[in-house]
């Protein structure tokens, strides 16, 4: 009786252990068809919008609030967001935005100008990445609950198809005063929104559920219920959709692409997109941030040249990547078919001349290869995150590399927060960095290259600006082409700035990354390439929740499950009998698209 006892116990305990280490949506037996299963390695570290800067954050905003004007998932041009028409004047400095009438927020309270008002002014000056896109904006008027007038200082290209601010429910968000807003504060849960879904859920390193607005203005979603689902590496948000614990993979490694395209059941989509992935040197100066942390010689221009040079970024996207990315040619991606140019200054692979580059600044070889000069020495932290394993061989690589050349790249793995903490550290409020180099990425809007461009303006420091970054006739230059509705003539102005970002070097861009996605044809129907909708993905991610909407469960789908049990728990009842075996035997011993030119 006593020996049955203990083994009753131990099941207990295996069990226990099992179901605790799964996401909570793994843990519901009554989860049924209608909810739809993200997986991911990474999840948001807040859902306010006014400090949040990762795309896991914005994937979960885009469903819950619109913008001013949303964007079209056909050919990603402008369509009616909480505006339904727009009027530009003959001098393009005043805009009439005319919103829907009898649009709810999801608690029921009307969508007003009041509420576009407040977000244009408050979190399009105060938000950590929208303060950029009102710079020009000298007034907002609201002669009406229906209408918002917007008077430039000049004309803004970006105001029609580029003004990526979402419109926040005022009568929520101005209860907070602007310094909690922009501190540490967090949304209390439901949020109020004007999407398809809003938040119900959000339990920080496991699950974020999101259910039907009911107050939606369209077309009533298939699915009731999203759940977005950690599982703290990517290759467990790859089992999990093997077998079928989750739906849909918005980011596949790239070194399981082919394979996982393989898979029974399982579809995969590779779409181009406005994202890169950048090797980032600190240049903070001692004027913006007196108390950074960080290799001096890192802040030499001949070091960054010579880096450029001595790095294979053919190889580097042939192995990091599996060759699914593309090598990249400067800060501006491709995707901006409008306005990308190759640039003159490419640097190509060419150790020789980062060799002779060295040389002539007078850095020297000391006795273990690492060139030094005046005390000091070419041997730097390179920062990457865990939880991207291609970056962490892109770093890998780096460091094999350069060191051919005298530099030594001493490879830092750590996670997303602590690297994102080393990027914003402060001290007294003063931007205060506190790393050589990483690597990390970007993704740029889908219509205009603002954004992008806008990261290596003085302005940012503080702010969106990773490399500190400063240079006046950059700052210059951006001021004009967010004036010039011409696109030859917007072109030649932005291939001046990267020129400059070339030469200067704040960033070597290594690789333009598609989006590299996977979902379960047993479990999803109707799924059709969106954004753009010739090559583009299951659903617009950052960008629109229409292609969504579509979206529905595969016909005859169900949950597999065993006795109530989701079907991916169904093997691990086999682990928790071998666990409690284990257990029992040890006791008896002893005991893981392009930017919209308006309209004249």
């Amino acid at each position: 009786m006593r020996r049955a006892r203990v083994v009753a116990m131990a099941i207990a305990v295996a069990a226990a252990v099992c179901v605790a280490a799964l996401p909570a949506a793994a843990q519901d037996s009554s989860t049924e068809s209608e909810v739809l299963r993200f997986g991911w390695a990474q999840d948001p570290k807040t859902l306010n919008p006014f400090i949040g800067q990762d795309e896991e954050d914005f994937t979960i905003w885009a469903m819950t609030y619109d913008l001013l004007i949303n964007f079209d998932p056909e050919d990603l041009s402008p369509t009616p967001g909480i505006a339904e028409s727009w009027d530009v004047s003959e001098d393009r400095k005043t805009i009439t935005f005319h919103l829907i009438k009898g649009a709810k927020w999801s608690d029921g309270k009307p969508i007003t100008s009041e509420d576009v008002k407040w977000s244009l002014e408050v979190l399009g000056s105060e938000g950590y990445l929208f303060s950029a896109y009102t710079q020009n904006v000298e007034a907002i008027k609201t002669p009406d609950e229906n209408t918002v007038v917007l008077e430039m200082s000049k004309p803004d290209a970006r105001v029609i198809g580029g003004l990526f601010i979402y419109v926040l429910p005022k009568h929520v968000w101005e209860q907070v005063p602007v310094k909690e807003l922009t501190g540490a504060y967090e949304p209390e849960i439901p949020l109020v929104g004007s999407g398809p879904y809003v938040p119900t859920q959000y339990d920080r390193g496991r699950i974020v559920t999101m259910e039907r607005n009911p107050e939606w203005r369209g077309e009533e979603p298939a699915f009731d219920e999203l759940q977005f689902i950690k599982y703290g590496s990517n290759d467990a948000v790859e089992r999990a959709l093997t077998l079928g614990e989750i739906d849909i993979i918005t980011e596949v490694q790239p070194a399981t692409f082919e394979r996982l395209g393989e898979e029974d059941g399982i579809e995969t989509l590779r779409a181009p997109t406005a994202s890169f992935t950048q090797l980032a040197f600190n240049l903070c100066s001692e004027k913006d941030c007196p108390d950074a942390q960080f290799n001096p010689a890192v802040q030499d221009l001949d070091v960054r040249q010579a880096i450029a040079y001595g790095i294979d970024r053919e190889r580097i996207n042939e192995i990091a990547t599996q060759g699914t990315s593309f090598v990249a040619q400067g800060l501006l991606p491709s995707y901006y078919k409008s306005f990308f140019e190759t640039p003159e200054l490419e640097y190509p692979y060419d150790p020789e001349m980062a060799t002779q580059i060295l040389d002539d600044a007078g850095w020297v070889p000391s006795d273990d290869g690492v060139r030094e000069k005046d005390g000091d020495r070419l041997e730097f932290d390179l920062y990457v995150r865990s939880e991207s394993p291609f970056t962490v061989q892109m770093a890998k690589l780096i460091a094999e590399q350069t060191e051919e050349i005298g530099v030594r790249f001493n490879v830092q793995v750590v996670s997303t927060d602590k690297l994102y903490e080393l990027t914003v550290r402060r001290v007294d409020g003063v931007p205060a960095p506190d790393f050589d180099t990483f690597i990390w990425g970007w993704g740029g809007d889908p219509y205009d290259p603002s954004f992008l461009l806008s990261l290596l303006i003085t302005d940012e420091i503080g702010a969106s600006s990773d490399a500190f970054y400063s240079n006046p006739e950059y700052d210059r230059l951006y001021e004009e082409q967010t004036t010039l509705f011409d696109i030859e003539e917007r072109k030649a102005v932005i291939q001046e700035m990267i020129a400059i970002t070339q030469r200067d070097l704040p960033y070597i861009v290594l690789t333009e990354d598609p989006r590299l996605e996977a979902y379960r044809t047993d479990a999803v129907s109707n799924v059709t390439p969106s954004c753009p909708s010739d090559q583009g993905n299951i659903f617009c991610q950052q960008v629109s929740y229409e292609p969504l909407l579509s979206l529905a469960p595969a016909e005859g789908s169900t949950e597999s499950t065993s006795e109530g049990v989701p079907g991916g728990l169904a093997a691990i009842g086999g682990v928790m009998i071998a666990v409690a075996a284990f257990l029992f035997g040890r006791m008896r011993g002893r005991r893981i698209a392009e930017p919209l030119e308006l309209e004249a």
